[in-house]
C-alpha cells in the first residue's frame, strides 16, 4: 500500500486554541478502504512552512493530504505554498468564480476581489466544488514525482467531511485502486470493561485469523467492531456467528448491533436513545432524580428529538431540602444514613414515582469529589436506584477518577441498570 501523509495546518491549533477533529475523520475512513495512514504532522500556517513540509514527504510518501489553510486571507498560504512544493502552477478558473459570484448574489451579498484566490486551481490536477463554503479542495500533481499527489482540503469540518466523504475518497480509491469496504458488524457494550471483553473474545475468534477487531473505549462504554474484506467468502454469515456467540455471552451488556459495509453504520444508537425506544413500545415513561450527576442524565435523554414522548422530566435534588420536600426522603433517613446511601438512593426513586406518576424511576447520589469523601465514605461513591412500583432496585459502586468520570459513569450506570430492567420485564397490559 502506497505511504499516506496528512499535514493538519493552523495556527490555531498549535497554540491549543482549537481542537483537531480532521485526523480520526480521515485515518478511520481510509481504513475503511484498505488504505492506511502512515503518518501525520501538525504545523503552522507561515510563509515557508506548507512548501517546506511538503518537500520534506514527497520523496517518500505517494499521496500527501492537507487540511486548512485554503481561505480568502492573507494568512491562509498553503494553496501557494503547495504549488511552490510540487512545481504545479495555478490558474484562474473563470466557470468556478462565476458560481461563486453567483452563490452570492442569491444571499443579496457581493462577493470581494479578495476572495478571488477561491478560483484559484492546479493547472496540473483537478479540484473538488465546495457545496458548504468557498474554497474548493485542490488536487496537485506533481512535477518531480510522477504519480504522487497533494490533495488539499478546507479546515472546518462542515465543509471538509462532505467533500472528503461525497467526493475526494471515492476520487482517490478510483486513482490507487483501493479495495470495497469491508463488511463490518458493530457490538455497542455498557459496563463491561474492555479487558473483560477482550478475555471472552479470544476463544469466540479462534479458528478465525482474518476477522478484524478493533475498539473504541468511552466512559462506562465500548464499542467493538469485527470485519472481513469485501471479497472475503460467507464474509457476513462468519461475521454474524461471531456476533451472535458474543451477544449470548454478553447479554447484559450488549446493547445495540449494527451490520454495515464502510466506515460506519448509517445510524448508530446509543445507550439512552435505546431505552428510549423501548419505553416507546412498551407505552412507558420515565422521570429521574439527579444529586452527583446534576441532570446529565436528563440532558442525554433529551438530546434527542421526541425524547418527550417518554421522559416526563428531571429532579435535580443537589441539596437535602430537595430530597426532603419533594422527594420526600425521610429525616432520619438523611441523619442516620447520610445523604450517600442505599437508603436516601431508594426513597428518592420512591418519592420520584409518587411525584411524577411515572412507570419508571432512576435515582443517584454520591460523592463526584474531588472534595467532600471520608474514610466511611470516599470520593467516587455513588448508589444508583432504578425501578417502578413493583420493585426498586439499589447498586453500590466505587468508581476511581475525577469529577467528570464519576459523573458520567453514574449516569450510564442509571440507563444500564433501566435497559436491564426493561429487557427482563414484560411490558404492563
Amino acid at each position: 500500500m502506497n505511504p499516506i501523509h496528512l499535514i493538519i495546518i493552523g495556527d490555531e491549533l498549535l497554540a491549543g486554541k482549537r481542537q483537531d477533529k480532521h485526523l480520526q475523520k480521515i485515518a478511520s475512513t481510509l481504513a475503511s478502504r484498505g488504505a492506511e495512514l502512515t503518518s501525520c504532522e501538525s504545523i503552522r500556517d507561515v510563509p515557508g512552512a506548507v512548501t517546506e513540509a511538503i518537500k520534506n514527504r514527497l520523496a517518500n510518501d505517494t499521496l500527501i493530504i492537507t487540511t486548512g489553510g485554503l481561505g480568502p486571507t492573507v494568512d491562509d498560504l498553503t494553496r501557494e505554498g503547495i504549488s511552490d512544493a510540487t512545481g504545479t502552477g495555478l490558474r484562474f478558473d473563470e466557470d468556478l468564480w462565476s458560481k461563486l459570484k453567483a452563490r452570492y448574489e442569491r444571499r443579496g451579498r457581493k462577493i470581494s476581489d479578495s476572495s478571488r484566490s477561491q478560483a484559484l486551481v492546479p493547472e496540473r490536477g483537478t479540484f473538488f466544488p465546495n457545496d458548504f463554503g468557498t474554497a474548493p479542495g485542490l488536487v496537485f500533481e506533481c512535477e518531480q514525482y510522477p504519480g504522487s499527489l497533494v490533495v488539499a482540503l478546507p479546515g472546518p469540518p462542515r465543509e471538509l467531511n462532505p467533500m472528503w466523504d461525497d467526493q475526494a475518497l471515492a476520487f482517490l480509491a478510483e486513482r490507487y485502486n483501493w479495495p470495497a469496504p469491508p463488511r463490518r458488524i458493530l457490538l455497542r457494550f455498557v459496563m463491561a470493561p474492555e479487558a473483560g471483553i477482550d478475555e471472552k473474545m479470544r476463544p469466540i475468534l479462534k479458528g478465525h485469523p482474518d476477522v478484524g477487531l478493533s475498539s473504541l473505549i468511552r466512559i462506562g462504554r465500548v464499542d467493538v467492531t469485527l470485519s472481513l474484506p469485501s471479497d472475503y467468502p460467507n464474509n457476513t454469515a462468519i461475521l454474524r456467528e461471531i456476533a451472535d456467540r458474543t451477544q449470548d455471552e454478553f447479554q447484559d451488556f450488549v446493547f445495540s448491533r449494527s451490520e454495515f459495509t464502510g466506515e460506519e453504520p448509517d445510524r448508530l444508537v446509543d445507550l439512552e436513545e435505546m431505552v428510549m425506544d423501548i419505553l416507546r413500545l412498551r407505552k412507558e415513561t420515565l422521570a429521574t432524580a439527579e444529586s452527583c450527576t446534576g441532570g446529565l442524565i436528563s440532558k442525554w435523554l433529551t438530546d434527542y428529538p421526541g425524547s418527550s414522548d417518554v421522559f416526563w422530566g428531571g429532579v435535580i435534588a443537589y441539596d437535602n431540602s430537595i430530597k426532603q420536600n419533594l422527594l420526600k426522603v425521610s429525616t432520619g433517613t438523611l441523619d442516620t444514613d447520610g445523604a450517600v446511601s442505599e437508603s436516601t438512593a431508594r426513597q428518592m426513586v420512591e418519592g420520584l414515582l409518587d411525584l411524577t406518576q411515572t412507570t419508571w424511576g432512576i435515582g443517584v447520589t454520591g460523592i463526584a469529589g474531588p472534595g467532600g469523601g471520608s474514610e466511611e465514605k470516599p470520593v467516587g461513591l455513588v448508589y444508583v436506584a432504578v425501578g417502578n412500583r413493583e420493585r426498586i432496585e439499589v447498586k453500590r459502586y466505587e468508581f476511581p477518577g475525577d469529577r467528570e468520570f464519576v459523573r458520567e459513569l453514574s449516569a450510564s450506570v442509571g440507563l444500564w441498570m433501566l435497559w436491564r430492567r426493561l429487557i427482563q420485564t414484560e411490558p404492563k397490559e
